[in-house]
């Protein structure tokens, strides 16, 4: 925040009011920005339309554990919480440099939580074709996206 002292005339104090209004109006905005990309996570689109912008992110499922034949990768559970985890990635990469550090400050702790949510989604997704027996194997997968690289010429 910037602070302008003065004692010599009434101008400075508007100006450091002005300024301070602006500081509240661009904390204001971050929080803003924030609650509508929130309001656009909770208004998914059809199952369809997600399962093919999952497939345009680049995800890769890769089993660490167990066998990844036995599961139902098109849960919709499933798709639904990637899709917002794809969304949440893109948006933080399109927002985060436009910030000011204090916003950054604050961006990353609200990402943070709203991404901490969407994995506890993910890990409480039950994605066995049927109810998993005693006997079925335990299943670890590792989920990420894959980084595109851009050519040089």
């Amino acid at each position: 925040m910037i602070i302008i002292y003065s004692t010599m005339n009434r101008g400075n104090k508007l100006r450091r009011r002005r300024q301070s209004a602006m500081k509240r109006k661009t904390d204001k905005d971050i929080l803003e920005v924030i609650s509508n990309f929130q309001r656009f996570l909770d208004h998914k689109p059809p199952l369809k339309k997600m399962y093919e912008e999952i497939q345009m992110m680049k995800f890769k499922v890769k089993p660490i554990k167990g066998d990844l034949s036995t599961v139902d990768l098109k849960n919709e559970k499933f798709i639904a919480t990637l899709w917002s985890l794809g969304k949440l990635d893109e948006f933080f990469q399109k927002e985060y440099d436009k910030l000011t550090p204090k916003n950054r400050e604050l961006f990353s702790r609200v990402f943070d939580s709203i991404y901490h949510k969407y994995q506890q989604e993910l890990n409480k997704v039950s994605l066995h074709f049927e109810k998993p027996s005693r006997e079925t194997n335990f299943l670890e997968v590792e989920i990420f996206k894959e980084k595109q690289t851009k050519k040089v010429n």
